[in-house]
């Protein structure tokens, strides 16, 4: 790894802070030579950060990943439960929304405000939910950042990603016009920036090898461009001088923009050859606006692992140079398929064309399904545009009610929102559950004999009704609160053997890597304990009911719970601890898990081998479908948006 030379020079607090000293105590235990320059103090930290967050080899420091995210998300995002904090930022919302509809000469919205507000109970009770709707936002833009920057780490050293990370919790929003970000507080509302990977690419390059001698400098240029670009090269030279995060990566964010001709679709193909010059890739790339890691730093590791292919489309100067689709492959598979949209989705014009490359080459047939879901959307917003009336399979497909709509950029296609903010859900639900608005009960006493779904509050007593009364579809609120029903589960003994026998057979015919499943290292540990005086195992097969659900539908509430609050309030609403077998088992059935969902099993605590309460946890990301452990002390906190899994005691 690179020595962070400048970092103790940029943040002079670093090399003395508790963490770094934690660091260097660690290593003396371990029998290293103890640092003694500021230099090494601070590699030995890094070095320590990146055993836990690197990916590969270090799944068993899964626990010490999630720790150290929740640390990171805690201390930058807003707190929206500080009474102080809410209601600095409530009354700052209610002024801007006021002063908006004065300066519109809205007078009717202002009395309507006020109005509201007694209605409510004032500004605060008005606003909260606001408040921690935008501190929602903020999470997910950080986490977007953190998983990026983890999975990533191949390609950026980790004196890098620390410098990013330290940076963010500064950055407000960008102002196009003057070119800068505002300064985050703990009072901003406003979500993190873009991820532009393209752009940090741009940073990292020019922090770690330094600009070009002609960076922007060609031969054709006019004697004024010519002024303009060296100019642009001292500015940029000064900033990367001073190491500065942030102005570098606005300077970047403008410098990869570009308009993209989107009027035809017309253009070719061309293959870059594994192993072949990486900067002739790079050059096609760069400040294209596509946005891509590969137009900036991870052109040579791309070709490395495997060839690369480019879609171009015709420019403002009608040459096929402006690239639309990437495809990726890496040890013969394709891996990665990439567009120009937003977070680097495919353009729906564009689908059947990726489709028709990525077909032809090993391991393309994975991808179908994003192709699939994408030509449903394109086709739900044409309806939708000529006012068509939507089917029950096209609404079932919209709301995702057996599968989740998948694409190809980094997040979820932004249509599905949209698409979904111009409708009722509660008009849309009627065509879902066939059934009439009387046959959705909203509350206990609406229950009866004719009832076809339950959407309401979860109180004690109801998940006991819904299944007298056979009822399929039950949700805290539509459609985003489904509490799901998983009936007759079979549950059997099953060893560490056995798990790795039915694994192996299942991933020996998998190629998709985020299909195969794996299973942690403190997994292991707990799964051979399972049968042990202390951790009794079942004795024969048993059937039950699971029940998935989020900690906020057990609480309805938007705050933080421990583990023993959970366990208590779930047998409140007639929910058991699982067996301890229902997580490794359900991990061998439960193969169409969404991506990037992590589910908490309701189970008996069981010591990992460091002697922490642990319980098995499922979850999904890029690497396969995985058997996590995670710590589960009485007093460790959930998050209301955590899912777990409880069994649903039996009838009398």
């Amino acid at each position: 790894m690179e020595k962070p030379s400048f970092l103790p020079e940029k943040y002079k607090d670093l090399p003395g802070s508790k963490p770094v000293e934690r660091a260097v105590t660690k290593k003396i235990r371990e029998g290293e030579k103890g640092p003694t320059t500021k230099e090494d103090r601070v590699e030995a930290y890094l070095d320590r950060i990146d055993k836990i967050v690197s990916t590969g080899t270090h799944v068993s420091n899964e626990k010490g990943w999630e720790l150290l995210k929740h640390k990171i998300i805690k201390e930058f995002t807003l707190n929206a439960n500080n009474p102080d904090t809410l209601a600095k930022i409530a009354h700052g919302l209610y002024e801007s929304e006021k002063k908006l509809a004065i300066e519109q000469g809205r007078g009717t919205d202002v009395e309507r405000l006020e109005q509201d507000l007694e209605q409510k109970g004032g500004i605060i009770e008005r606003y909260k939910g606001l408040v921690k709707e935008k501190r929602e936002i903020q999470e997910k833009t950080l986490t977007d950042w953190l998983h990026y920057l983890k999975q990533n780490d191949a390609q950026y050293p980790m004196w890098f990603r620390y410098f990013v990370v330290r940076n963010l919790q500064k950055m407000g929003t960008m102002d196009k016009e003057r070119g800068e970000y505002t300064k985050r507080t703990p009072f901003t509302v406003a979500h993190f920036p873009e991820l532009n990977s393209e752009a940090l690419g741009f940073v990292y390059r020019m922090l770690a090898e330094g600009m070009k001698q002609n960076e922007f400098i060609r031969a054709d240029m006019s004697e004024e461009q010519l002024k303009e670009a060296t100019s642009k090269q001292g500015e940029l030279q000064k900033l990367i001088d001073k190491k500065d995060f942030i102005k570098l990566y606005t300077f970047a964010q403008i410098e990869t923009a570009s308009e993209i001709n989107r009027e035809s679709i017309e253009g070719q193909w061309v293959k870059y050859d594994q192993g072949s010059n990486h900067h002739v890739l790079e050059n096609a790339l760069r400040g294209k606006g596509t946005g891509w890691c590969t137009a900036e730093g991870s052109a040579y590791a791309h070709l490395q692992g495997g060839d690369f292919y480019v879609y171009f489309t015709k420019d403002q100067e009608s040459q096929y140079a402006q690239p639309r689709i990437a495809i990726r492959t890496e040890n013969g598979q394709v891996v990665e398929v990439r567009g120009v949209n937003h977070r680097q989705e495919l353009e729906p014009t564009l689908v059947d064309i990726a489709q028709e490359e990525y077909h032809a080459l090993p391991g393309g047939e994975r991808f179908d399904k994003k192709s699939v879901d994408m030509r449903k959307m394109t086709k739900l917003v044409q309806k939708q545009e000529k006012a068509e009336s939507f089917t029950k399979e096209d609404l079932t497909f919209l709301y995702e009610m057996e599968s989740t709509i998948e694409g190809f950029g980094y997040e979820k296609d932004p249509r599905i929102a949209e698409l979904r903010g111009q409708r009722s859900p509660e008009q849309d639900m009627l065509i879902i559950f066939e059934c009439t608005r009387d046959q959705v009960a909203k509350s206990e006493k609406e229950i009866n004999e004719t009832t076809k779904a339950y959407v309401g509050k979860l109180d004690p007593g109801i998940l006991d009704l819904t299944q007298q009364y056979n009822i399929e579809h039950i949700y805290t609120s539509f459609p985003e609160g489904k509490i799901k029903i998983e009936k007759d589960f079979e549950a059997e003994p099953i060893t560490l053997a056995q798990f790795e026998e039915n694994r192996q057979q299942y991933n020996k015919d998998i190629t998709d890597a985020s299909l195969k499943i794996k299973i942690s290292d403190y997994s292991q540990g707990i799964m051979q304990k399972i049968g042990s005086p202390e951790y009794p195992a079942l004795r024969e097969k048993e059937k039950f009911s699971l029940v998935h659900l989020k900690v906020s539908d057990l609480f309805q509430d938007e705050n933080n719970h421990t583990t023993e609050e959970i366990y208590q309030r779930a047998q409140k609403f007639g929910l058991e601890l699982c067996p301890s077998e229902t997580g490794p088992l359900l991990r061998l059935q439960y193969l169409n898990q969404p991506m990037n969902e992590w589910i908490y099993i309701g189970m008996k605590q069981i010591a990992d081998r460091d002697g922490n309460p642990s319980v098995f946890r499922l979850g999904r990301d890029g690497a396969g479908l995985w058997l996590y452990d995670s710590w589960a002390r009485p007093d460790s906190g959930r998050s209301p948006r955590g899912r777990f899994v409880f069994r649903l005691r039996k009838r009398a």
